[in-house]
């Protein structure tokens, strides 16, 4: 995780403005694992699927927030919500899982961007739980094989 946030503000350009507060990534870490712990418990089971390891992980990322701000610039906005554009884009790559070099079809881009301009939205301004992103990431996953199967079923 902290790999991925260290690519995460390289690749925004953030080196100058943001860092990572590893005392609360290793809160989110700890809290992260209780959570899976209880669920365990709770259900009686030894594992637990991908997508609510993905989902309970955003979900302690967006309540502790481990990016901090360390110099502000002219766009604050986008600093001021640093760490919901890390989640949206954490579960943007767990999306796309091992097809992240595939390219969208200029016909499919726009709802794409919605999608993710929804998801950034979500992850911004409502009551956000583990169990809301595991649907969000169950949902995408359904649609993903319904297209497959329509696709299948037309060619």
């Amino acid at each position: 995780m902290y790999e991925y946030l260290e690519l995460f503000i390289k690749r925004n350009k953030y080196e100058k403005n943001v860092m990572i507060a590893n005392s609360v990534l290793n809160q989110v870490v700890i809290d992260y694992f209780t959570d899976i712990y209880r669920l365990k418990e709770f259900h009686k089971i030894k594992h637990i699927n991908f997508i609510k390891i993905h989902a309970y992980i955003a979900y302690w990322l967006l309540r502790r927030k481990p990016l901090k701000i360390i110099e502000d610039n002219e766009d604050g906005v986008e600093l001021a919500l640093v760490n919901e554009r890390f989640v949206a884009s954490y579960l943007l790559q767990f999306l796309r899982g091992k097809h992240e070099k595939v390219f969208l079809l200029e016909e499919d881009r726009q709802d794409y961007m919605e999608f993710v301009k929804n998801m950034e939205y979500v992850l911004r301004y409502r009551t956000v739980t583990a169990q809301m992103l595991e649907t969000v990431l169950e949902s995408y996953m359904a649609g993903m094989a319904f297209y497959k199967a329509v696709d299948y079923m037309e060619n």
